[in-house]
């Protein structure tokens, strides 16, 4: 049997998450010592908590909440309980932080060398979304001449949509149980015979916990992606009729096509997006190159 899906602890998830989120902000302002200190706040922010020298503003906060997935953003901004848990959260990590430079943690090589791969990342990534982030939309014509250019990549074989019920044997099954699923099979078969519905069928006999729940649909699929035998007896079956019994390595199958798509090439329309995807990313790199180029001219690189 299977068992029931737990229920999930939300809240705890979250802050978990968040607690990742400040121990990185954490570690980037200790970097930058001077970002702590009060006289670099503005004077009229109201402050919501401080540990030490180093405070939590509203700003500063709002500008955390930033930086998070947007659901949870949502989440943050319209309950409290959950903005106090955040500061409360930040209280702590602080607390552990400032603790860890008053010990000179901070000052071991392995542990500054995590806190200055970390800016590196941060600065990083600020500059090159700085940078790359205005680079000009892609145009429809660039995304048309890929196309035309690139045709043999956007041409899709022929396609089956079907259903199928399956029950399950084992590899190393013994008589009995293969003699059981071979009835179970023909009295399957016997109840289409008489005109009774297949997805009802699947729904009630399927062992495919992926498919009997729709009937057994499997929507359509290509050569390749299903075994061997299950999709010779798929493409070799007319649509709206069922396959004898096909054994494949998951137990028997009795499979039902319900549509056949020929050989095509799928339209621009369908496919501009996936284009349009991979020409920013050339765009980008390209970008990134020159940016490259143009900072090594600017400062002194040496690799031994």
């Amino acid at each position: 049997m299977l068992s029931q899906p737990r229920k999930l602890n939300i809240s705890k998830g979250v802050f978990m998450f968040t607690t990742k989120i400040l121990l990185i902000g954490t570690f980037f302002l200790l970097s930058a010592p001077s970002l702590l200190m009060a006289e670099n706040l503005p004077k009229t922010d109201e402050v919501l908590a401080q540990v030490g020298d180093n405070r939590l503003t509203s700003a500063r906060l709002d500008m955390m909440i930033d930086l998070m997935p947007p659901q949870l953003q949502v989440m943050l901004r319209s309950n409290d309980q959950m903005r106090k848990e955040l500061i409360n959260r930040w209280v702590d990590i602080n607390l552990i932080a400032q603790e860890a430079v008053a010990t000179r943690i901070d000052q071991e090589p392995l542990v500054r060398l995590k806190i200055d791969e970390m800016k590196n990342r941060v600065l990083v990534e600020a500059l090159i979304n700085q940078r790359l982030g205005t680079q000009p939309p892609v145009a429809k014509e660039e995304v048309a001449s890929y196309y035309e250019n690139h045709s043999s990549e956007f041409e899709q074989g022929e396609q089956v949509q079907a259903q199928h019920i399956l029950i399950r044997l084992a590899a190393d099954a013994g008589a009995a149980d293969k003699e059981k699923a071979r009835k179970t099979i023909g009295m399957l078969q016997d109840k289409l015979k008489n005109g009774e519905s297949f997805a009802t069928l699947a729904e009630q006999f399927s062992e495919d916990p992926g498919s009997k729940n729709k009937g057994g649909n499997l929507g359509y699929f290509s050569r390749g992606q299903m075994v061997k035998e299950f999709e010779d007896a798929a493409f070799a079956t007319e649509p709206g009729k069922t396959s004898p019994p096909v054994q494949t390595t998951f137990g028997w199958h009795l499979i039902h096509v319900l549509d056949r798509k020929a050989p095509q090439k799928l339209p621009l329309a369908q496919v501009s997006k996936e284009i349009e995807a991979r020409l920013k990313a050339e765009h980008n790199e390209k970008a990134l190159k020159k940016l490259l180029d143009e900072l090594k001219g600017k400062y002194p690189v040496t690799v031994k």
